[in-house]
């Protein structure tokens, strides 16, 4: 009897660990999505940090650059061809061939992290579907105990990762890159374009961006499922 229960407990703490996974990969890959093709973002971060004067291009030419790099995040385009207007009347590239080999890496990187988040999202129905297979009733108050749960696991994991991230951001940014780039293409310097546009400071502001939009939803869905879970537990 005490083994039953046992495997019991062990099944369910292993199905709040998926659920946790599983929403966790969701609010990252919509988050990520977010920053990287939203405009107003971008743009935020263009005026903030001055690219204009950094990357000696005019407002409009920066926001044209913005948005063909938007756009090849997410087109099925290999390589990105982004040009500029040089004063002789002549086009350049706007990044090096070291650029563009590493925003290929970037572009399959992105691609990975939304695949993810289709399969979390696929997951997280199949979690759904077993626990009403259950009972309508005691399914519902078990998806909502265990939504309660891996709501707490992220908030406190994504708490955990931002003191890291905040008290040391420059390893933690460094430490990314080596984890999820097999090369050094990633080692741009301040005479790139991609620095120049996206500075080390808007990839921090990236990051907090991500954490409250992981944080806040989980921390609701936590405070709510407990709430709810509660209420239609069964007699």
């Amino acid at each position: 009897m005490e083994r039953n229960r046992a495997i019991q407990i062990a099944f369910q703490a292993a199905a709040v660990a998926l659920l946790a996974l599983a929403l966790f990969t969701l609010a990252t890959a919509a988050s990520v999505r977010f920053a990287a093709t939203s405009t107003w973002w971008w743009e935020r971060g263009f005026e903030r940090y001055d690219a204009p004067r950094r990357a000696g291009m005019t407002p409009a030419e920066v926001s044209r650059v913005g948005a063909e790099v938007r756009d090849y995040l997410r087109n099925d385009s290999e390589r990105l061809t982004v040009q500029r207007a040089l004063a002789d009347g002549r086009r350049a590239p706007v990044f090096s061939e070291r650029e563009v080999v590493h925003m290929i890496d970037v572009k399959r990187l992105m691609a990975r992290t939304w695949d993810a988040g289709w399969a979390a999202f696929g997951l997280i129905i199949a979690l759904a579907a077993g626990a009403f297979w259950r009972g309508r009733r005691a399914g519902m108050a078990w998806l909502l105990r265990a939504a309660a749960a891996a709501g707490g696991l992220i908030v406190a994991l994504v708490v955990a990762l931002a003191v890291v991230a905040i008290v040391g951001f420059d390893e933690a940014f460094r430490q990314f890159h080596l984890l999820f780039f097999t090369n050094d293409l990633w080692q741009l310097t301040s005479a790139d374009a991609l620095i120049q546009l996206f500075p080390q400071r808007f990839f921090f502001d990236t990051t907090l961006l991500i954490g409250a939009a992981i944080v806040i939803p989980s921390a609701l869905i936590g405070v709510l499922g407990r709430a709810l879970g509660r209420r239609i537990a069964p007699a």
